[in-house]
């Protein structure tokens, strides 16, 4: 019985390190280097290091800086991918001051591991809303000299400034572009979105999203795995080259399990809203910040409803506006997910539509004051 119980061990603990080792073997064949000029940190009041990574104009610089900041298990790679389309290096072809945001525990920030780290694994949304965006935005501004910046969030990137302009009226953000970001969590319960809602129990012991471990571990056979990319990419509109590369070291292996947990409530409870049942959005209709909720046509993980409602609510003089992109509008390709950045025409289709909107509100002019509460 006691030679059972051993041989039972070693095959968990042989079991462990092979889901550890695998995605760090994947992530180093795969390895490629950003193309940013430098890379800052910025510290946030609750003591993280966040990594901005700047895309400087190759001419005098036009408009306000512009932060890109990814969504949920994201990183840097979202936006600067090698030999794909690459969003930094297409604003900064534009003259404008790139600033590529990594949030708490993706990428060069601050980052957990999964046995010893000094950074703990259990920080939420909250933690990334109430110290990450502010700390983002205000080394942004303070590094150069702009009184307001530009925000543009793919899938929670998105998510995380729509809160923060609706609980901020100083918020300096002169507009916000929000990529594939759900706010109406009503009728997302589908099939799709039940392993999130299945692993709840799981996340209150494990202080991670095992299945996204489990992911990397085999996204070299992802290819034979329809349903699973159908979820996160219009399979028309990608190159397989950019899916495995992406899987391999666009997605962070360890994420908190808090933060997954904050997803399955917006999930199960159908609304977009803290713990303590308070929506993000609430006041959003008296910001006067300008947004532009940006949605795929074919976006299983942000449906249009889900990303487009945040424009129902307007403030007076205030502009919300919502593109569908895809062969409805007159696109060659319908647009997924993560295709709306990585697609094989996101820079001639999808990188215009957020210039042209960027230029637009160039000449906004926000108040210094970072942090003023509502």
């Amino acid at each position: 019985m006691l030679n059972f119980f051993l041989d039972v061990i070693m095959v968990c603990v042989i079991g462990c390190v092979l889901i550890y080792a695998l995605p760090t073997l994947w992530s180093y064949l795969e390895s490629t280097e950003t193309k940013q000029d430098r890379t800052i940190f910025a510290l946030t009041d609750d003591g993280w290091r966040i990594a901005l990574h700047n895309y400087a104009p190759r001419g005098p610089r036009i408009g306000k800086p512009v932060i890109l900041c990814h969504g949920i298990a994201g990183n840097r790679f979202m936006f600067d991918l090698n030999n794909a389309p690459s969003l930094a290096d297409y604003l900064r072809s534009q003259n404008r001051d790139v600033w590529v945001a990594e949030l708490r525990g993706s990428g060069c920030s601050g980052r957990p591991g999964i046995l010893l780290s000094d950074n703990p694994l259990n920080w939420s949304f909250d933690d990334h809303l109430d110290y990450d965006v502010e700390a983002i935005i205000r080394n942004v501004i303070n590094e150069t000299g702009a009184d307001s910046v530009h925000w543009v969030g793919h899938s929670m990137g998105g998510m995380l400034i729509e809160a923060y302009i609706s609980r901020k009226k100083s918020s300096g953000v002169a507009s916000a572009v929000a990529l594939g970001s759900p706010t109406d969590f009503t009728g997302m319960q589908t099939h799709q979105f039940r392993h999130v809602l299945k692993i709840g129990a799981v996340l209150k012991v494990i202080p991670f999203n095992p299945m996204i471990l489990l992911i990397k571990c085999f996204f070299p056979i992802l290819r034979f795995c329809p349903g699973l990319l159908s979820t996160l990419f219009c399979s028309e509109n990608i190159e397989w080259w950019v899916i495995r590369k992406i899987s391999a070291i666009g997605i962070e292996p360890v994420s908190s399990s808090a933060l997954w947990s904050d997803m399955a409530r917006f999930l199960s409870e159908g609304k977009f809203a803290g713990p303590s049942g308070r929506p993000y959005l609430q006041g959003i209709e008296e910001s006067k910040t300008p947004l532009l909720a940006i949605s795929g046509a074919k976006d299983i993980m942000a449906p249009q409803k889900a990303v487009l409602s945040v424009c129902e609510a307007s403030a007076d003089g205030c502009v919300r506006e919502s593109v569908i992109l895809g062969k409805q509008t007159g696109l060659e390709q319908d647009y997924g997910h993560v295709d709306l950045l990585l697609g094989k025409r996101a820079r001639e289709e999808v990188f215009p539509i957020i210039e042209k909107w960027l230029a637009r509100w160039d000449s906004v002019i926000s108040q210094k004051c970072i942090g003023t509460q509502n």
